[in-house]
């Protein structure tokens, strides 16, 4: 099975936006490249963080502010190539660019949002997770289903068949996905559900925390941050970061990673 274990985001001030996580969520630095790109972990994901910049246009089809893509931890690339070309045999499959900023090959899923892809763990040289811990990450896509699809049938990630039954029986296009370590949830773009936030691609993620009312209110401080709906299953919390990035906060709730299997703080 894949494990999700990389994002990647764009931005005019790295330096700013990783003082932010290292400050809220533990996270230390892993590398920085001579063009002002940073990349941070938390034991388990690597987050990097890209200076925006117009060499980025040559291999990045999208340079917005925000999130950018999520990467994959796989066994073998070889098979991981066969598994893609035989559910898209038009495909696309792109070297990234060496060092520690990315994976190995690039391919891109359904709606053609780009995915990382790595044997190696994103040079986190460790695969325990501390806390706080990131295992949560949402996506937007037109077409959930089709997106839940490929995520299982090329990289073996599970569905949560409690959660989706839910959302097919009150008519709702979300689905919900786990690796054994993170949530992975796919929202539908369009929506009218209270709640809603539309940010196509990688829409936020979310941090397993101690103590989620002091860091959500130390955070309110400077940026936005407020509790979430009682309703919400997952998230205690949502905080913004400097650049307006969502991060869903959780504690007490936690996260389904997979099939039947929560992780809350008290678990993790």
């Amino acid at each position: 099975m894949g494990k999700i274990r990389y994002i990647a985001l764009t931005s005019d001030q790295p330096e700013h936006v990783s003082l932010f996580y290292k400050a809220y969520f533990g996270m230390t630095e892993l590398a920085i490249s001579n063009d002002g790109d940073i990349s941070l972990t938390d034991g388990y994901f690597n987050l990097t963080i890209f200076k925006r910049r117009l060499a980025l246009r040559e291999f990045e089809p999208r340079t917005n502010i925000g999130f950018n893509r999520l990467g994959l931890q796989v066994e073998s690339i070889e098979e991981l190539k066969k598994r893609y070309l035989a559910f898209n045999p038009r495909g696309i499959i792109v070297d990234e660019p060496e060092g520690p900023h990315y994976g190995s090959i690039r391919i891109h899923d359904p709606e053609f949002m780009p995915i990382s892809v790595s044997e190696s763990g994103f040079g986190v040289e460790s695969s325990e997770p501390r806390m706080p811990r990131l295992l949560h990450v949402a996506l937007n896509a037109f077409y959930p289903s089709e997106v839940m699809s490929f995520y299982q049938t090329v990289f073996g990630i599970r569905p949560l068949s409690k959660a989706n039954a839910h959302r097919v029986e009150v008519g709702r296009p979300n689905r919900f996905m786990g690796d054994g370590t993170v949530n992975l949830a796919i929202h539908a773009f369009y929506a009218d559900y209270a709640g809603h936030e539309g940010c196509y691609g990688v829409n936020h993620i979310g941090f397993m925390v101690r103590d989620w009312k002091k860091i959500t209110a130390e955070i309110g401080r400077q940026y936005h941050a407020a509790p979430r709906p009682d309703n919400r299953p997952y998230e205690d919390s949502r905080v913004e970061d400097p650049d307006g990035n969502k991060i869903d906060i959780g504690e007490t709730k936690g996260w389904e990673v997979d099939d039947g299997v929560w992780v809350n703080a008290q678990a993790a």
